[in-house]
């Protein structure tokens, strides 16, 4: 009985369009073939990577290539600047407990970036595991192809929100004090009324006593 033929695990497509999950427009990348008969191929997104389409696109493909390598170089040069500036601050707004209102997710970070250097980059680039809660520092993985590196993040108080909340607690610890004040005040004269009653009371009993043995 003949052996069954056992087909590829994958097979190499070209990308005709930019997928955060596959990979850049007019890049080779491995895919499983019922993905790519199922998915790929009927939308349009990509081709068989065979001698016709890589001839066919050979052009457009260097092109890209040329382009993420450039793009390469930037990003390095990017993590420099941020390495040298200890990476970027985000100011958000957070309660007493230091969590935040709003989380920091990966658009605000690339957002920051985007502000402070005027590099634009794609969030799916940010490994961020779970989003950003609360006050602090923390470190964001990022991978695009070969390079790896490590963003710093911090989360600082908004100002004006950290004025509030000051302003709040000293208002709640100035009410609190004269409460304090004036309980304490009140067991003070308790105590002296009571003492007061007691003193006249002996009196009172003393000189009931003189009266009736008086001679």
């Amino acid at each position: 009985m003949p052996r069954r033929k056992v087909e590829n695990k994958t097979i190499d497509v070209i990308l005709l369009e930019n997928n955060k999950h596959l990979g850049e427009k007019f890049e080779i990348v491995r895919v499983k073939p019922i993905f790519a008969r199922n998915i790929l191929f009927p939308q349009n997104i990509a081709v068989l990577a065979d001698a016709g389409n890589k001839n066919k696109f050979a052009q457009k493909m260097k092109a890209a290539e040329a382009d993420r390598t450039k793009k390469a170089s930037g990003l390095e040069d990017l993590f420099t600047k941020l390495t040298n500036d200890w990476g970027i601050t985000i100011v958000r707004k957070a309660n007493a407990d230091n969590t935040l209102y709003a989380k920091v997710d990966e658009n605000d970070i690339v957002a920051t970036i985007k502000e402070i250097y005027g590099v634009d980059l794609e969030a799916h680039y940010l490994k961020l595991k779970k989003k950003i809660t609360a006050l602090g520092s923390f470190v964001v993985p990022f991978l695009y192809k070969e390079l790896k590196k490590d963003i710093a993040v911090k989360v600082e108080q908004d100002p004006a929100e950290a004025e509030k909340l000051a302003k709040a607690k000293s208002s709640k610890t100035a009410k609190a004090e004269p409460e304090e004040e004036v309980v304490k005040k009140t067991k003070e004269e308790i105590m002296a009324e009571k003492e007061e009653a007691r003193r006249i009371k002996k009196e009172e009993t003393l000189k009931r006593l003189k009266e009736k043995f008086k001679d």
